[in-house]
């Protein structure tokens, strides 16, 4: 019995079972998120509303804020959902679609990228990082973190400009930091270039 005992093998947990969770975990959330946006669209389930009213916090502040179906949705800028068309008339209801198109955009080109790392990451627990897939990888994602910073943002300019007579854009300088940081994934992905080609001379010579 005790033999039996020492002899057994300890159980094989999943390979790369965490990162499978959390591709799993973005894919769902970004699932739900088209969920609510094809709500808001397709079915048109929800009116939406604005109000100037205090904020709890310790300063008392006063802030904008967006109801959907009489229950809060998030604090807004005004100036977002003031735009007006040629006959001088607003349409609440339109700018937040707009800015849920922009959400949604976004967490799609985000998941892609967290999918990729994840592919990344599992490609090199056996092998070495420097191959050919992950370099692409790595480019795509540079690519990707460049759409990340351009493509929501001018997704709501076209959607604005479809609608509205004279539109409100402010700078986001998030969006500056994000061109910078896909230059840097991308040169990150030229030194893997780099790192691929010296492994397989340096394989040719051994």
């Amino acid at each position: 019995m005790e033999e039996a005992i020492k002899t057994r093998k300890p159980k094989q947990r999943p390979k790369h079972l965490l990162s499978t969770f959390i591709a799993y975990f973005f894919i769902m959330l970004l699932v739900f998120h088209t969920r609510d946006f094809l709500t808001a669209i397709v079915k048109d389930q929800y009116s939406y509303e604005l109000k100037y009213q205090s904020v709890e916090t310790t300063n008392g502040q006063e802030a904008w804020q967006l109801f959907r179906n009489s229950e809060y949705f998030n604090d807004v800028n005004p100036n977002d959902y003031n735009l007006l068309d040629s006959n001088g008339n607003t349409d609440i209801k339109y700018c937040a679609i707009i800015y849920e198109t922009r959400g949604l955009v976004f967490s799609a080109i985000l998941t892609a990228m967290i999918i990729l790392v994840l592919m990344i990451a599992a490609n090199s627990r056996n092998y070495t990082p420097f191959t050919r897939k992950n370099a692409k990888r790595i480019k795509v994602i540079g690519y990707l973190q460049f759409s990340l910073a351009i493509v929501p943002g001018l997704i709501e300019c076209i959607m604005k400009s479809l609608k509205f007579e004279y539109i409100y854009l402010h700078p986001r300088i998030e969006s500056l930091y994000m061109l910078v940081i896909g230059f840097v994934i991308l040169m990150i992905g030229k030194i893997f270039d780099q790192g691929v080609r010296l492994q397989e001379e340096n394989d040719l010579i051994a």
